[in-house]
């Protein structure tokens, strides 16, 4: 598909979108998604040196602003992965960040051993895990429920 396929729509538009679509074998192991409630990008699958080109694809497309990166849905992710999130994270102009969000334990770790985790221009956001619903007596003693310790 090129920008000539889809009538009504400019090609500076399309453009993105087409560089985030599969090219080889190894791009069908990676899905990379535009997030659509803020500027940023959702990763799927297995991210390492085979699929990196569809990765630094995608990080150029996002231009030097701030941006976010979904990393619930990766399954795998080796040290080339990791770089190109650090090395895109360090590119961007001062006051502008790569927000990694629900980075999946083993990525988290390889960040820390790394010392990569305290890259400037990179920050690592992982969402509070959701309380439990109080029990249905808790409006009429509100002071003896508390939520479980984690």
């Amino acid at each position: 598909m090129n920008t000539t396929d889809a009538p009504g729509i400019p090609g500076p538009v399309l453009a993105p979108v087409l560089a985030l679509m599969p090219r080889t074998a190894a791009d069908r192991l990676l899905r990379i998604t535009p997030l659509v409630d803020r500027a940023g990008l959702r990763i799927e699958g297995e991210l390492d040196y085979a699929t990196l080109p569809a990765l630094t694809r995608a990080l150029a497309s996002m231009g030097g602003g701030s941006f976010s990166v979904d990393l619930s849905g990766l399954a795998f992710v080796d040290v080339a992965g990791l770089r190109a999130l650090v090395t895109a994270a360090a590119a961007l102009p001062i006051g502008h960040v790569l927000t990694l969000r629900s980075v999946p334990r083993h990525a988290r770790r390889l960040l820390n051993l790394t010392g990569w985790h305290k890259t400037l221009g990179l920050r690592m956001y992982a969402p509070l895990p959701p309380w439990p619903d109080p029990p249905d007596d808790a409006h009429e003693s509100p002071a003896r429920w508390m939520p479980p310790a984690s």
